[in-house]
């Protein structure tokens, strides 16, 4: 059998079926269909059961989320949908291998708007790592992968691949390497991809090799550009390794403010109020920067400065863990001041400034510390539509 010739066909049919498609369809139903038939295409055995394909939004572990994907590439085996109907799906960051993002005709505008829909799924991957059991004595630890990310046309508008390069370079040229797509495919013309220096980095496909790319460059397949399109789709799936889903994160997640990832940071609530605070970047930056200059401590140093002795019953893991302490005043602690709780009003109030009460943000998987005293007027910004039920 010439598999050549079995994929020239089935390019010719999914053309053919398509152009009909688009002249007997109504506008609003051409997406629909596009998508449709190349998802059928995928699903005709052609995928091993493991991927599963659907559309919808991506969310990340810090309430960040895609733009909407045409076609979502998930880990329907150990992955999952955390919303799934025919119109809604949602899919956790940690589910999906990577996205298709199809068009009809691929002008400038269609391109540039499919890598921005890249783009956004590709930053939402957070920056930790995945361990992968080998066997009962292996283990193997590396960065989680980012989702991969192609668009596939159906056909050109009025362009060329030349001209699409030369916008592809373009928008490359203003993106990290790490946002940029794995590949573009015009169904019966050819794919652009990136290459590297020396001949085994002549075509680069994956996320790790797009980073080591000095170029980028169009193949004029033509009738066998169905064939590269899906052997490169395979093995962009088949080479990655998702690890497993954290869906606790997503119950309380973390935030992204400005190059932070913060948590423990939104839930104050203002006596008389019914929204919500939250501490602003301008105080977060404030602490982050000041702490670093200053080092970590202990717990064991902190409950020290705080009240004096360390309380019963916490074990010395806990107690050695290092820890920032925002403290630019040198607060005394409650055991150094003689009355520090004044509870003549039936309320504890704090008779001066000092270490305690405190609280604790988390920023960027480390801990801080700091003296409510520290917080001021402009430390916290009410969050927009929210409401102290939502506690």
């Amino acid at each position: 059998m010439d598999i050549k010739k079995v994929f020239r066909g089935i390019s010719k049919k999914l053309q053919t079926d398509f152009e009909i498609s688009s002249e007997i369809n109504h506008q609003g139903n051409k997406g629909t269909y596009r998508e449709s038939a190349l998802r059928e295409f995928l699903l005709s055995g052609r995928l091993p059961k493991r991927f599963g394909i659907g559309t919808g939004e991506i969310i990340g572990p810090t309430r960040n989320v895609s733009k909407q994907s045409d076609l979502v590439i998930y880990d329907q085996l150990d992955g999952m949908s955390l919303v799934y109907d025919d119109n809604v799906q949602i899919y956790p960051i940690e589910s999906v291998f990577g996205v298709i993002e199809v068009k009809s005709k691929l002008s400038k505008e269609e391109l540039l708007k499919s890598l921005e829909n890249i783009k956004s799924v590709k930053s939402l991957c957070p920056n930790e790592s995945v361990t992968k059991t080998t066997n009962s004595f292996m283990h193997m630890t590396y960065p989680r992968p980012k989702p991969f990310g192609i668009v596939f046309a159906y056909s050109l508008a009025s362009n060329s691949l030349e001209s699409l390069l030369n916008n592809l370079i373009e928008w490359e040229k203003e993106n990290s390497k790490e946002n940029w797509p794995n590949l573009v495919v015009l169904l019966g013309e050819g794919i652009l991809y990136h290459y590297g220096e020396g001949m085994k980095n002549s075509s680069l496909f994956s996320n790790d090799e797009i980073t080591k790319a000095i170029g980028t460059s169009y193949l004029a397949y033509r009738k066998d550009t169905l064939f590269h399109f899906y052997s490169t789709l395979i093995d962009l799936c088949s080479g990655t390794y998702l690890g497993s889903v954290n869906l606790k994160r997503y119950f309380d997640p973390a935030e992204q403010m400005g190059v932070y990832v913060v948590k423990n940071h939104d839930q104050i609530v203002r006596q008389g109020e019914d929204s919500l605070y939250r501490f602003s970047l301008g105080f977060i930056d404030k602490v982050v920067k000041s702490c670093k200059m200053q080092g970590k401590i202990t717990h064991r140093e902190l409950f020290i400065k705080q009240i004096g002795s360390i309380p019963l019953g916490i074990d010395d893991d806990y107690l050695d863990y290092g820890i920032y302490h925002y403290d630019p005043d040198g607060l005394p602690g409650m055991h150094e001041v003689a009355n520090p709780i004044d509870f003549s009003g039936g309320k504890a109030i704090a008779t001066q400034k000092m270490l305690q009460p405190s609280h604790w943000i988390e920023v960027d998987g480390e801990t801080y510390y700091f003296s409510w005293c520290y917080v001021e007027s402009d430390s916290i910004e009410p969050i927009v539509g929210s409401n102290h039920n939502d506690l």
